[in-house]
């Protein structure tokens, strides 16, 4: 297994159960809790193939769906055995920060890989990494995270941009991935434990 398909496995099977607990939140059916599930996992890797004029990897073979149906499984089996305990809300932050952390550097790869700029480097890392959540929580009727969680979308911009600098000091690869998904990791769960957000205007105008 490379690089690439550990982030992108580890982000698959975290999206996946980020939109399991979604639709349970939300009081979906299991049709619809795992059609979430599917479309949190999958959207950011297929917006991102998109965008960089590739077919996606869930078009081309089974991997990336059975890693996926896995995790909704998981996630489902894991429910049911500790709902009673679980707050499904912190776990969805939880879930969501790994995937985060995982898809960003995915997508930080592919764009050094194809050989745009750094500006679109950060980007396409931003948008794998919060492409998923972006679906789930607008068929859902959620403000999405990128828009309403400060420490979301700026770690993986973050992230970006210490994946770059690294990337230009010549680490290997593996060094630079492991370092930058590390970081978002951290700095997420930091915000999420410590409430960090950027300033707001807030107040009606």
């Amino acid at each position: 297994m490379s690089l690439f398909e550990l982030f992108n496995a580890i982000g698959l099977l975290s999206f996946a159960a980020s939109g399991v607990y979604k639709g349970i939140n939300k009081n979906l059916d299991l049709l619809g809790i795992m059609t979430l599930g599917f479309l949190t996992a999958l959207g950011g890797g297929i917006t991102r193939d998109l965008i960089v004029n590739r077919i996606p990897m869930a078009f081309t073979g089974y991997k990336d769906i059975t890693i996926t149906f896995l995790g909704i499984v998981f996630a489902l089996l894991f429910y049911l055995k500790f709902r009673k305990d679980l707050s499904t809300k912190k776990v969805i932050k939880y879930f969501d920060a790994v995937g985060l952390a995982a898809f960003s550097v995915t997508g930080f790869i592919v764009g050094m890989e194809s050989g745009i700029n750094s500006f679109g480097v950060v980007l396409l890392g931003l948008i794998t990494g919060t492409g998923g959540g972006l679906i789930s929580d607008v068929l859902t009727g959620e403000i999405p995270f990128i828009l309403k969680e400060d420490f979301y979308a700026s770690c993986s911009i973050i992230g970006g941009v210490v994946f770059i600098f690294l990337e230009k000091l010549g680490f290997p690869v593996e060094i630079t991935s492991f370092s930058t998904l590390l970081l978002i990791l951290l700095v997420r769960i930091l915000a999420i434990e410590k409430g960090w957000s950027l300033p707001r205007l807030g107040g009606n105008v």
